[in-house]
């Protein structure tokens, strides 16, 4: 990838309000290949004019969105009246499918080949006259309760103080640290055992671009209470990897320090938070903007389109029977890095 079809894919992006999402950006493919040995894009040309790319990993004869699992949002970039044949481009690849759990498009080629939707959450900063911390207060039971809990943290702890855009590496340290102890408390894959995913990291903390890593560390007196990991790109925060210390619960300190961001969101240049695909309780409480995105998988033909929906249902269909708590015990303790293929 020279300079010049870099520009091409950053002009193919912007003239496209599909691909607002920081993982379309050729910054966060760049940092990924800085991370792993194993990332390719297909460019897809037109009368010898490039038209197209499709960053990916490939497992055998498998594609993957670039970035694996952690990439929230993902798809074939192009202009938004392209019509680009997937089979033929797979075909050329010599792959049967590209596999995807968050596609963003702007033709209707999603429906087809999706297995399921998920919902996606926004919050649109702008959306309101009102301040977004004292819109969700009005309409949010949950963020009107905060102000109780913040000021007893506060009468403990000490005043609040956060810092945007930490640059400390010890913070971030901090941060996995937090993020595996809550992986293993829930019984789900610490995707931080995985090393260029702790790499990446690391990395976007340090990168200047247009696309920059952004850690914010919220403190209480000098206790270190929530971080959050993110990228942001222009006016757009990417909400990633938030946690919070769970000394500090009683407090909800995870849901201070987002209202703290929202606070400061002038002063940072932010007008839109994205949480990504994903249906979690805190981002039922704090988005303003809901949409789907489907996930399922691309194939040349249909019995292998067929193999990788019949996978996935039963997958889903496991992870929905009684007990799945017991379940998901009995199978860390027997078999504790299941579901690291999807990360590796």
């Amino acid at each position: 990838m020279d300079d010049s079809l870099v520009a091409v894919w950053d002009a193919l992006r912007s003239s496209n309000p599909a691909f607002y999402s920081p993982f379309f950006s050729s910054e966060f493919t760049q940092a990924v290949n800085q991370v792993r040995d194993d990332c390719y894009v297909a460019i897809i040309e037109q009368s010898g004019v490039p038209i197209g790319f499709l960053p990916y990993h490939r497992s055998g004869r498998s594609l993957f969105p670039i970035g694996r699992t952690i990439n929230d949002a993902h798809g074939l970039i192009c202009a938004p009246d392209s019509t680009i044949d997937w089979r033929g481009v797979l075909t050329d690849l010599d792959a049967t499918g590209y596999e995807y759990h968050a596609l963003f498009s702007s033709t209707n080629d999603a429906q087809e080949h999706a297995f399921g939707w998920t919902k996606a959450f926004l919050c649109d900063l702008t959306a309101s006259d009102l301040r977004y911390d004292h819109w969700l207060e009005q309409n949010r039971k949950t963020i009107f309760k905060q102000r109780r809990k913040t000021k007893k943290l506060v009468r403990e702890e000490g005043p609040l103080r956060l810092e945007y855009a930490s640059t400390d590496p010890a913070v971030l340290d901090r941060l996995i640290q937090l993020k595996r102890e809550q992986y293993q408390r829930t019984r789900i894959f610490d995707i931080f055992s995985v090393e260029w995913i702790r790499n990446l990291l690391h990395l976007m903390l340090t990168r200047d671009g247009q696309l920059e890593g952004r850690l914010s560390a919220l403190y209480a007196g000098d206790k270190l209470v929530a971080m959050h990991m993110g990228m942001q790109e222009g006016k757009l925060l990417h909400y990633w990897f938030p946690v919070y210390d769970q000394a500090f619960g009683y407090a909800s300190p995870g849901t201070a320090l987002f209202l703290e961001i929202v606070r400061q969101a002038d002063a940072n240049q932010i007008d839109k938070i994205d949480f990504g695909y994903g249906e979690l309780p805190y981002k039922w409480t704090l988005n303003n903007v809901i949409d789907s995105v489907p996930h399922g998988a691309i194939c040349v033909s249909p019995a292998s389109w067929h193999t990788r929906r019949l996978r996935g249902g039963m997958l889903r269909t496991l992870k929905a029977l009684p007990g799945k708590e017991w379940s998901k015990r009995v199978l860390r303790k027997v078999h504790p890095q299941f579901g690291r293929g999807s990360y590796h």
